[in-house]
């Protein structure tokens, strides 16, 4: 009896207790070279809201997890870059940041950063969609801020667009709530898209996406304004970002 009580407690304990307590210590975050990568609980926001990804609108096909990813993104001025990849929606405690690259991020260019999929995703899930991740460009500061400088990033295995034709803005809130999201081009005042949710499940990333065709190269933002619905507490997000028309 006392030998079946203890399985069954081992047992109940496996199914309760999250993955990253299970897995491979060699899946563990930790440094890896050029970068810090791995499994990593998931980090507890105490930011009303957060941004968790800007991705230009494109996916490059593939039947399964390439062997290397790609982050591409234009630099349009020297300033610091702190770079992160993790999951849009957390399943698997994957986290990518604190990266060095081979040579200094250059201003006026396209950048790139490549990593292997064997040390981590590979093992993780070998099926993964890679657009299942997030990528987060932030300038200047690394830490969540109402007012966000952001470098859009490019995810590829191969070959990246030829031209940036829209872009997808992720985010999550700490609670329900309605948002109105619109963007503007530099400083001029009406706006060229918006759009509402009229309800975002609180901790659950939501996805804003703009259209960029057509429009010409230069600063924008993306301004997201509304209140929480429990409390009507007042709620904004800022996105600053650089819109290139190439990739090249």
């Amino acid at each position: 009896m006392a030998r079946t009580l203890t399985r069954n407690f081992f047992l109940l304990v496996w199914l309760i207790l999250p993955l990253p307590l299970w897995a491979d210590s060699t899946l563990d975050y930790q440094n890896r070279g050029d970068r810090f990568e791995g499994l990593k609980p998931k980090p507890v926001s105490g930011y009303d809201i957060e941004v968790i990804s800007v991705l230009a609108d494109y996916q490059e096909p593939a039947t399964q997890l390439p062997d290397q990813l790609r982050v591409g993104f234009y630099l349009q001025s020297q300033t610091p870059v702190h770079l992160t990849v993790r999951e849009q929606d957390y399943r698997l405690y994957y986290w990518l940041d604190r990266v060095k690259p081979a040579k200094e991020w250059q201003a006026k260019s396209v950048n790139i950063y490549t990593w292997p999929t064997a040390a981590v995703l590979r093992q993780l899930d070998q099926k993964l969609n890679p657009y299942e991740l997030g990528v987060l460009i932030r300038l200047g500061r690394d830490t969540p801020a109402e007012n966000e400088e952001i470098a859009p990033a490019i995810l590829y295995h191969a070959q990246p667009p030829d031209k940036i034709g829209g872009y997808l803005f992720t985010m999550k809130t700490n609670g329900d709530a309605r948002l109105s999201c619109k963007v503007f081009r530099g400083k001029e005042s009406n706006e060229i898209m918006t759009q509402a949710f009229r309800r975002i499940p609180g901790g659950r990333p939501f996805t804003v996406r703009w259209d960029a065709g057509g429009a010409p190269e230069g600063q924008y933002a993306l301004v997201c304004n509304g209140y929480f619905l429990d409390t009507n507490q007042p709620l904004r997000q800022t996105v600053r970002f650089f819109h290139r028309l190439t990739t090249r």
